[in-house]
């Protein structure tokens, strides 16, 4: 397979419905792209590096995945 550049967004809500997305650049193969993303997504969730609906409240899982956009970037 062939490594591509995909963007993604992954929107969703964690405990005591806390609005929260995470989302960035990846570079693998697309059959990979979900689990790549996920594991940037959870890094970020738990490093406080997502955007928060509520800044300053805090985010606390469980979390709750509601949209997940991955996009190819065309170069």
């Amino acid at each position: 397979m062939t490594m591509k550049n995909y963007s993604f967004k992954i929107e969703g809500s964690a405990a005591d419905g806390q609005s929260w997305s995470a989302s960035g650049n990846i570079y693998c193969e697309f059959g990979n792209a979900f689990n790549v993303a996920m594991a940037q997504t959870f890094d970020q969730l738990t490093n406080g590096k997502a955007i928060y609906g509520k800044p300053g409240v805090g985010c606390r899982g469980p979390y709750d995945i509601h949209r997940v956009t991955i996009e190819q970037v065309q170069q």
